[in-house]
């Protein structure tokens, strides 16, 4: 099966791409990283990378306050450039 073909949706937007246009990420331990394979992931497009629903939507998941979330993000190694 061609991975290219598979569609997924964004947890903040809802906007529906082919899976490798979108951010997979998971929490692991408290901590925001990409996907390891293992475990539960969301999927996160480009354009919400900074939205406001996101930092809400990771600072419940990843049980953090606001201000760490934002400054996890901010250092957060994404694929895009800001």
């Amino acid at each position: 099966m061609d991975n290219g073909k598979l569609i997924r949706m964004c947890i903040v937007c809802k906007k529906r791409d082919k899976q490798y246009y979108l951010n997979r990420l998971q929490c692991i331990d408290n901590e925001l990283t990409y996907f390891t394979g293992k475990g539960r992931s969301f999927y996160v497009c480009n354009d919400c990378i900074k939205s406001k629903k996101l930092i809400n939507f990771l600072s419940k998941k990843c049980k953090k306050s606001k201000e760490d979330i934002k400054n996890l993000i901010i250092h957060f190694p994404f694929s895009i450039s800001y």
